[in-house]
């Protein structure tokens, strides 16, 4: 184990180019469920052409199919589309609408708490951890830290201090922050979204949030295999190192 410059040059760029990518597709599905989408967010999207994209990402599932549809949703864009999205997040990822009773908004604690309510233990689980990582979120925020956006975002930042660690020859920190972003896909999220997707896509009415929704939860599973292969790979140039 080393921490020199030398270790730092030996990391293969592939590496640093995957943590890259992990951090900015983490902002991208958390921008999306943050807030409505402006004119300039579904001019960006209209830019990433996903479809071709999904076509490229044929056999990965729900990530590929997920694309596809979130495509197709902006594709015959026209002047009411904006508001039309903007309709269909509010409805549901502000709980405006419900299911026998039941709303849909991305907070975990809704999904895993024992009252289905706000700020459950699931929420105070998510702010002590992201205390104990220097996180904490602006004064002005008003929704909580198990809300799936802030959850993206901690795993762009752990992907980003992979990359950092790695820049800077720390293969043990690295490590340990891919190792962390692991757990909390595997223990935070994963133990919730498709309860979440099951009851969103009951209120939903556009193909785009539904094709949001399901390539989230087709990026992270894929990203447990990524996290795998980049822990792997690591570990080899500790040997090395």
């Amino acid at each position: 184990m080393t921490t020199s410059n030398t270790s730092a040059q030996r990391i293969d760029n592939d590496i640093i180019e995957v943590l890259r990518d992990r951090a900015a597709g983490y902002r991208m599905f958390s921008r999306l469920f943050l807030k409505p989408l402006a004119e300039k967010d579904i001019d960006l999207l209209e830019s990433m052409q996903l479809i071709d994209r999904a076509l490229e990402l044929e056999g990965t599932g729900l990530l590929a199919e997920g694309f596809n549809d979130m495509g197709r949703g902006v594709r015959k864009r026209n002047t009411g589309t904006r508001q039309i999205l903007a309709t269909d997040f509010t409805m549901c990822f502000d709980g405006i609408d419900t299911v026998d009773e039941m709303v849909a908004v991305p907070y975990a604690s809704i999904f895993l708490g024992e009252k289905a309510l706000f700020n459950q233990e699931p929420r105070n689980e998510v702010y002590k951890l992201f205390r104990a990582e220097g996180i904490t979120l602006k004064s002005t925020v008003r929704l909580p830290e198990d809300h799936l956006s802030f959850e993206l975002e901690f795993l762009a930042v752990l992907s980003d201090r992979s990359e950092a660690a790695c820049t800077g020859g720390d293969i043990v920190e690295a490590i340990r922050n891919l190792e962390l972003a692991r757990d909390f896909i595997q223990n935070h999220i994963l133990s919730w979204i498709n309860l979440f997707s099951e009851r969103a896509n009951k209120i939903l009415k556009t193909r785009f949030y539904q094709g949001v929704i399901k390539a989230t939860r087709g990026y992270l599973t894929l990203d447990l295999e990524t996290i795998d292969a980049l822990l792997e790979s690591l570990s080899d140039e500790r040997v090395v190192a």
